[in-house]
């Protein structure tokens, strides 16, 4: 029997009838089907409802697979973090950028800068996912507000905070750095609770349930209603 050279021991051939490309599209297409069914599950119900059993039955894919992609609840989490938050960094430092070259930055253009690219999130979702903006805001709401999330934070999301307090700072020389992060983490928490949706924002008190209140849907109303309102938190005396 003749022998077989290194690399056919090595590489496997594919499946007869099914090339490595084929395989490789399906892996990507099974990959991004349990990172939006972890997503929506989180969205709906928070990190308590994860669970690889949960994902396995609502996407329709075997334990195996999740474990073959991801390796564990933890690095799934990972990867669904890293797959928004890292996208979304990079917006708010290329708007931040481009505030700061203008020559004469405001604070108003910084807070632009960090509110704008979370409240507009549908650009920035990847057109192989299936899930909406709102349930990748609602994602990111819990994300950022879960007790285990310095971890995540610390790697995905300090440069970012770095480099948008230092410039906050720069703007208003007259408020101890302490005060600037103080106002600087309001704002984050504004938004944490804004991108849960327009809904959870306008919902009117029992006191004025009957009340006929305007409703902003569009996304640039938001910003522009939550800018306004950090800018003058920020320059408040």
């Amino acid at each position: 029997m003749a022998r077989k050279s290194a690399s056919a021991l090595s590489v496997p051939s594919a499946p007869r009838g099914r090339s490595r490309g084929t395989q490789n599209a399906a892996g990507e297409e099974t990959r991004a089907t349990i990172l939006d069914v972890a997503e929506r599950i989180c969205a709906a119900e928070g990190f308590e409802a994860l669970s690889v059993r949960a994902i396995s039955e609502a996407a329709g894919v075997n334990l195996a697979a999740i474990t073959y992609h991801f390796g564990g609840k933890a690095q799934l989490f990972e990867e669904m973090f890293k797959r928004r938050v890292v996208p979304l960094n990079d917006e708010r430092l290329a708007l931040l950028d481009a505030a700061l070259a203008s020559g004469a930055p405001t604070v108003e253009a910084v807070v632009r800068a960090f509110v704008e690219p979370p409240m507009k999130l549908t650009a920035a979702i990847s057109t192989r996912s299936s899930n909406s903006a709102l349930v990748v805001m609602q994602f990111l709401s819990r994300a950022f507000a879960s007790p285990g999330e310095n971890e995540f934070l610390q790697t995905y999301y300090e440069p970012v905070r770095s480099r948008f307090i230092l410039a906050l700072k720069h703007l208003l020389p007259r408020l101890p750095l302490e005060e600037v992060i103080w106002r600087y983490n309001l704002m984050v928490g504004g938004i944490i609770y804004a991108m849960g949706g327009s809904e959870r924002m306008e919902r009117p008190p029992a006191a004025f349930a009957s009340a006929p209140l305007p409703i902003a849907h569009r996304p640039d109303e938001m910003v522009d209603r939550m800018v306004r309102f950090f800018v003058a938190g920020l320059l408040a005396d």
